[in-house]
């Protein structure tokens, strides 16, 4: 899904696979108190997703969809309002657990990252732990996304608390949220449930605004070739549980061409409330 200048680190599934059975009981735990499909969630809607690319002003590409994320880091003021022309909203994409090298930035925290990202070659996860990181995610990246007329942050890579299990990567994934929330913007987290689960164990709901789970229903095969299949049963009960008892605003980032596939997904957000977006390539064109 990586491509320059903007795209996104993406959850990333296979991972999963020897942690699922404890992670599902950790999870089902944890959100067991919270409340279910909150009551503003009354119907479905598809977002549009578009952070691969930069389609500037031209609000043709968006005109069926109300909320929208793209790569702000790449758009000019003038650009975002015209996307939110008609009522539309206009979230930032913005990698907080992942380092990506064509960053203009990237040197300056490089010797912060901890590791490869697996599949994809341009991102590095990041220790968040690091104070001067903290900074300037708050001071210079949100404030630039407050300053172009942004709606909100659609924050990704909190993954890296499952990928690093340490209490230094959980503190400095909430420390940053935690600061974010003073500045007043709302934010949805794509993945990052291992990290979410802890979040609203420990009575922090209101830091966030919603969560995106990607590959509910579908699963990438091939990053570069843009092969899906189906998600396997037992990390798609996993998923539809987390959603479900997070209690929060709710979406699904769905990968597929199969059109009988795209009728299930649509349904079942229909039938659950949930936002949804279905792309055909993993890039998000």
């Amino acid at each position: 899904m990586k491509t320059t200048p903007s795209t996104a680190g993406l959850t990333r599934l296979t991972r999963r696979t020897a942690a699922l059975l404890l992670a599902f009981v950790i999870s089902f735990l944890a959100l067991s108190e919270f409340n279910a499909i909150p009551a503003e969630a009354a119907s479905a809607k598809e977002w549009a997703i578009i952070i691969g690319t930069n389609i500037g002003g031209n609000t043709s590409r968006v005109k069926n969809n109300k909320s929208i994320v793209v790569d702000v880091q790449y758009y000019y003021p003038n650009q975002i309002k015209a996307l939110k022309s008609g009522g539309r909203k206009v979230y930032s994409y913005m990698s907080i657990g992942s380092l990506e090298t064509y960053r203009p930035y990237y040197k300056k925290f490089k010797g912060h990252t901890m590791g490869r990202y697996k599949n994809w070659g341009d991102e590095l996860w990041m220790d968040v732990s690091y104070k001067p990181y903290q900074d300037f995610i708050v001071n210079e990246l949100v404030a630039s996304v407050r300053r172009k007329g942004c709606d909100g942050l659609w924050l990704d890579n909190f993954d890296v608390y499952y990928e690093y299990h340490q209490e230094k990567i959980y503190k400095g994934l909430l420390e940053i949220l935690t600061r974010i929330k003073k500045k007043s913007i709302p934010v949805y987290i794509n993945g990052g449930d291992v990290f979410v689960t802890r979040l609203l164990n420990s009575g922090k709901k209101k830091l966030i605004k919603g969560v995106f789970q990607e590959e509910v229903f579908t699963q990438i095969r091939g990053y570069d070739s843009n092969r899906f299949g189906s998600q396997n049963k037992s990390d798609r009960t996993y998923y539809q549980n987390y959603l479900k008892k997070a209690g929060l605003t709710a979406g699904m980032l769905e990968y597929t061409t199969d059109p009988k596939m795209r009728k299930t997904i649509i349904n079942y957000a229909k039938k659950n409330g949930y936002a949804y977006y279905i792309s055909s390539t993993t890039h998000l064109r």
